[in-house]
C-alpha cells in the first residue's frame, strides 16, 4: 500500500433563525493499492459544534455532547478497482457504510456498452447513502429501500453537443428518472422527471449562470412551485428557499462555508 492522503472536511452553516452549526464534519483517508485500486475511509464523528446567536447557548460548553467527537461509529470504507469481466472493461466500488452499527454494504459496476454507451449497475441495502441517487442541499441522502437500479447515459451529444441525458430504473421499487440536460455559453438548464411505482409524476427544473467571473448563480423550481435561488463564491454559499405561496422565506435562509484542511 502507497502513502496514505488524510483530510478534514467541514462545512459550517449561518442560518437565517440566528443559528449556527458545523453541518458537515469528517476525517478522510485513502491510499492507492492493488495495481490501480483505492481504498478510502471516511470516518464522521458523533460530535458538531453548533451555537444560536440569539440566547447564546452553545454545545461546546456541554460535556456530555463534547465527548461525541470520540464516537468514531459512523465510518465508511470503499474499494475501488478496474477489471475486466467477461471481456468488457468495468469500475468496481464497493462501499461498506456505517460500519460501527452492522455496516450498509453497496456495490457500483460502472461500463461502457458498444452502441449504448456509459452503463451503470447499482446493488445497495436500505439505508446506504452514495449509492442512493438522492441528495439534498449537496450532501447524500440514506435510501429508503434496497436498490437494484441501472444507469443509462443517453446519447444525445451525437445529436447536438450541448445536451446531455440519462435514465435509471430500479428493478426493487420500479422507481425511474429521466434527467435532460442543455448548456449554452454561460447558462445551463436541466430537467429531473422522476415516476414512482404508483406512476405518479415529478418534476424539477435547474438553471444556472456562470457568467459573472467567479460568481455562480442558481435557481431550482419543483412541480409545486417550491424552490431555492443559491449565489456561489469561492468556498461561500448564499441559499434561500422561495416558493410560490410563501415567496422569500429569509428564516431559512442560509450562508455556507465549505473548509478542508490536508494533514
Amino acid at each position: 500500500m502507497d502513502q496514505m492522503d488524510v483530510s478534514l472536511a467541514g462545512r459550517i452553516n449561518v442560518r437565517g433563525d440566528g443559528n449556527v452549526v458545523e453541518d458537515r464534519f469528517s476525517l478522510t483517508a485513502s491510499a492507492d493499492f492493488a495495481k490501480g485500486g483505492r481504498i478510502t475511509l471516511n470516518a464522521n464523528p458523533g460530535f458538531r459544534p453548533s451555537a444560536a446567536l440569539k440566547d447564546g447557548k452553545t454545545n461546546l460548553t456541554d460535556a456530555s455532547q463534547l465527548s461525541g467527537i470520540g464516537n468514531l461509529d459512523d465510518i465508511d470504507v470503499s474499494i475501488s478497482k478496474s477489471a475486466d469481466i467477461l471481456g468488457q472493461a468495468c469500475d468496481l466500488t464497493l462501499s461498506t457504510e456505517s460500519l460501527g452499527n452492522g455496516g450498509i454494504a453497496g456495490l457500483q459496476v460502472k461500463t461502457n456498452v458498444d452502441k449504448v454507451g456509459d452503463v451503470t449497475l447499482t446493488l445497495a441495502k436500505k439505508g446506504h447513502k452514495a449509492f442512493s441517487g438522492k441528495s439534498k442541499d449537496g450532501e447524500a441522502q440514506a435510501s429508503e429501500n434496497d436498490a437494484c437500479r441501472i444507469d443509462v447515459a443517453l446519447p444525445l451529444s451525437d445529436v447536438n453537443a450541448d445536451l446531455t441525458g440519462s435514465v435509471n430504473y430500479d428493478l426493487n421499487t420500479q422507481d425511474a428518472n429521466l434527467s435532460l440536460g442543455y448548456k449554452n455559453g454561460d447558462v445551463a438548464l436541466r430537467l429531473r422527471t422522476s415516476m414512482g411505482s404508483d406512476k405518479s409524476l415529478s418534476h424539477k427544473v435547474n438553471a444556472d449562470y456562470s457568467g459573472i467571473e467567479g460568481i455562480g448563480l442558481g435557481l431550482e423550481v419543483n412541480d409545486a412551485g417550491a424552490g431555492k435561488v443559491t449565489v456561489t463564491k469561492d468556498k461561500y454559499s448564499l441559499v434561500v428557499p422561495v416558493s410560490k405561496d410563501g415567496g422569500v422565506d429569509t428564516n431559512n435562509a442560509s450562508l455556507r462555508m465549505t473548509w478542508s484542511m490536508d494533514m
